[in-house]
């Protein structure tokens, strides 16, 4: 087989995640070029290190016949290697205006809705998609042009979290150029998206047209961009690490103290800002934001406030900087019925997921997000349970005792947006569940060998 330099440069899935290797892998399958070559070369992974391959594809419904005959080549493909493959068709552009988004954008949402849907449903841990050296450029440059700032520069991460388990890109190391070489030297069949080259797109034309340019400059560009976006890399996760050492020291109830934040260095300062707000409020904040925060401390006005998006409020108390949210801002009520399968709460900003289950499952590929077995006995239809936000006064029997779910979140260090916004899961009795917290008494089931029902919880985006 010819391009081996190219495949020794796309690491197993369970090495950059750092899992055992026998941790199944889930392929996000498009049938073009890039995901063509990573196919092959995970199946060949799949038989030496001995891990589960799946497949996924999604026809977007955007262009016609041409997606069809996609969706039927990736399904051949699976036939061909002897993989489960699942497909979902959905209709972007009608989705696209119902919630606002650009067709892009929407596309990109549906797409990882289905694979963590997937994942959560089959207990895959590991999602790959086939993102390439190119792609990593393309990003850095876009980036770059809207003014990012170090963490923007880094480009596309090889590994992070995802839907309770790890999204991982393997193959940013390879450049579009070697990949449809090798797809040509070695006979693999590949699709192509006619979208792509759409020039509507702004990414697009960075494609066609700016790296190019580049590489006509400057041999080998795409791949110094790469290196440079890896040594960005490094240097963000140390300044990540101080200030969330700075965090662990001084924040008390979810409060900052102005004197210690405002005698660090400036580069600290906004990333203490910035990873304070995504922990307490769910928000990520501008430069513009950040700069208005630190005028704030620096005038040092009591009781003075600065509003921020998503309805967020950061105020100066007693010499510290806390977050609170502005009146009328909570979300509506609602009673969503409990059923099996996977749900969108109202305000799509998480969902939840219910299965009856008579064996017993390896719940450590959950291990990041809430989950619970509720004992065999509840009846899904039978029992009114259902869905609901937290209400004042709201109360569950735990240890023998009927506890207040204000005290419990307080306890749980949970912030205040993400209190107002988590589902309780409840019964005619009262409340049966309460995600990151616990489960009424006698409600869960501690001996997985009797089965019973698996109920999950995850965020769709940032609280």
């Amino acid at each position: 087989m010819r391009g081996w330099k190219e495949m020794e440069r796309v690491k197993a899935p369970w090495e950059l995640a750092s899992c055992e290797k026998d941790t199944p892998v889930l392929l996000a399958l498009s049938g073009g070029a890039d995901s063509r070559f990573l196919l092959h070369v995970l199946a060949q992974f799949a038989k030496r290190d001995g891990f589960l391959l799946f497949l996924a594809h999604v026809n977007h419904g955007i262009r016609g016949e041409a997606a069809l005959c996609d969706r039927d080549f990736c399904i051949s493909l699976a036939r061909e290697y002897g993989l489960e493959i699942f497909v979902r068709d959905v209709d972007v552009p009608r989705l696209a205006k119902e919630r606002g988004k650009s067709i892009e954008e929407a596309a990109r949402e549906l797409r990882y809705e289905f694979f963590a849907e997937l994942m959560q449903a089959h207990h895959i841990p590991l999602l790959v998609t086939a993102h390439n050296a190119d792609d990593n450029a393309e990003t850095v440059l876009f980036r770059m042009a809207r003014g990012s700032g170090l963490l923007g520069l880094c480009g596309i991460a090889p590994v992070r979290s995802f839907s309770g388990g790890m999204l991982v890109r393997p193959m940013l190391g390879v450049t579009k150029r070697e990949i449809v070489a090798f797809c040509e030297q070695n006979a693999l069949r590949y699709v192509t998206d006619e979208t792509n080259c759409d020039a509507a797109y702004a990414r697009n034309r960075v494609r066609a047209e700016v790296l190019p340019v580049l590489e006509s400059l400057f041999e080998g560009a795409t791949e110094r961009i790469g290196e440079m976006s890896a040594s960005l890399r490094e240097d963000e996760e140390l300044l990540s690490s101080m200030a969330d050492r700075f965090l662990r020291e001084h924040e008390k109830d979810g409060a900052l103290p102005i004197v210690p934040l405002l005698s660090e260095a400036r580069a600290l300062q906004g990333r203490i800002l910035s990873r304070w707000l995504t922990n307490t409020a769910g928000i990520s904040p501008e430069r513009v934001h950040l700069e208005a925060i630190l005028r704030l401390c620096k005038a040092g006005e009591a009781h003075s406030e600065l509003t921020l998006p998503r309805a967020t409020v950061v105020a100066i108390e007693k010499g510290m900087l806390c977050v609170k949210r502005a009146r009328g801002s909570l979300p509506c009520s609602y009673e969503l019925p409990f059923r099996e399968g996977e749900q969108m709460l109202p305000d799509g900003s998480m969902s939840v997921f219910v299965k009856k289950n008579d064996k017993n499952l390896k719940v450590h590929n959950l291990s990041t997000a809430p989950y619970i077995f509720l004992k065999k006995n509840f009846d899904i239809m039978k029992d009114r349970m259902y869905w609901r936000p937290r209400r004042d006064g709201d109360r569950i029997l735990m240890g023998g005792m009927h506890r207040e779910v204000r005290r419990l979140y307080r306890e749980a260090g949970l912030s205040m947006d993400v209190r107002a916004r988590l589902p309780l899961l409840c019964d005619e009795e009262g409340i049966v569940w309460i995600p990151y917290v616990g489960a009424r008494d006698g409600a869960e089931e501690r001996d997985l060998s009797h089965g019973g029902i698996f109920v999950s919880f995850r965020k769709i985006k940032p609280l």
